[in-house]
């Protein structure tokens, strides 16, 4: 008996706490409720003056006035004159050289120029005249033999005054100085021979001798 005595006294305790949070929990959240569907203050949304703005008395009645002009820049001063000194050019004074006065003949016996001769022989056709000599090699086997020597070649002279078709006629001794004498009057150069205003072809002879110095 006393067991269900008890349970009878402690059901309406449980009842009354029951319903006391019931109605904490709905006073919470209608607090909640109210507080964030509240107004905001004016403080937090700051407001925009679209407004005319006034100006004072002063600022509307002063005139503007444009800035005069900067006076133009001078001219600077023309630079000072600088004196060059004038340059002397150095003059190259060529030595002096002693050149052999060379006399060279037209005839067959012309001296030797160095260590060849050159001579000239005249033709019925007229005067040969050499405006280039190209002295020839000393053979070198001649000169350490100390032979000595000439060459009588026949060639022809254009019309530009080149030789051509030359060929030796005699030589003494033969064949030792015929190739060198060959070769140089290739080289050489005359005057062309002119009949009535045109140049014309002509056939020479020429004697280049070969002789030692000393």
């Amino acid at each position: 008996m006393s067991s269900g005595i008890k349970k009878v006294a402690v059901m309406p305790l449980a009842v009354i706490l029951g319903a006391i949070i019931t109605l904490a929990l709905f006073y919470f959240m209608y607090s909640l409720i109210t507080t964030s569907g509240a107004k905001p203050r004016d403080s937090d949304n700051p407001t925009i003056d679209f407004s005319p703005v006034k100006l004072e008395a002063d600022a509307e009645r002063k005139n503007r006035v444009r800035p005069k002009k900067p006076p133009p820049p001078k001219e600077p001063p023309p630079p000072p004159k600088m004196q060059v000194a004038q340059q002397t050019k150095p003059v190259n004074q060529m030595p002096s050289m002693d050149m052999p006065n060379l006399d060279l003949a037209a005839n067959g016996d012309g001296p030797a120029l160095g260590a060849v001769g050159y001579g000239v022989d005249r033709n019925a056709e007229g005067d040969v005249i050499p405006l280039v000599r190209i002295p020839p090699q000393y053979p070198r086997k001649a000169a350490m033999a100390k032979i000595e020597g000439w060459v009588k070649v026949e060639f022809t002279i254009t019309e530009e005054g080149t030789v051509t078709s030359p060929r030796v006629v005699e030589s003494k001794p033969p064949r030792i100085f015929d190739r060198e004498a060959l070769r140089a009057i290739l080289k050489w150069k005359f005057k062309p021979k002119i009949v009535d205003g045109v140049r014309v072809p002509q056939v020479a002879t020429q004697t280049i001798e070969f002789k030692l110095e000393g």
